[in-house]
């Protein structure tokens, strides 16, 4: 098991330390006080689950960039040999791909509003 608070241990830095693994991911006491469960089975994100039930793609890749730059909440991973994955269809995404991308994605917005700041 792996607990803490995003301030210690950032969220990229949580991922990065969950590839390869398959468990439960936990977040609460966010920001937005929203509650989160990601489903990770050998390195995957398979499904994201809110408070009214399970995200679709679109939702889940805002609710990441969201917990990607969060300051705040409380986390715990449970590891799990193998367990079904309990969301119809599964994401299927890498947790390293998803880590790259989202750091490139804020890279790139960061630098717009830099820009967009000098002139």
């Amino acid at each position: 098991m792996l607990s803490g608070n995003l301030r210690d241990l950032p969220f990229p830095s949580l991922l990065r330390a969950l590839v390869g693994k398959t468990g439960v991911l936990e977040l609460w006491s966010l920001e937005n006080g929203a509650r989160y469960t990601l489903y990770l089975k050998r390195g995957e994100i398979r499904c994201l689950e809110g408070e009214q039930g399970f995200l679709d793609q679109d939702q889940a890749k805002r609710v990441l960039k969201a917990l990607f730059t969060a300051q705040t909440g409380a986390f715990e991973f449970v590891a799990k040999e193998d367990f079904p994955t309990p969301c119809r269809p599964a994401f299927r995404w890498p947790v390293e791909r998803v880590v790259r991308s989202l750091n490139l994605r804020l890279t790139r917005e960061k630098l717009r509003e830099t820009l967009e700041s000098l002139f």
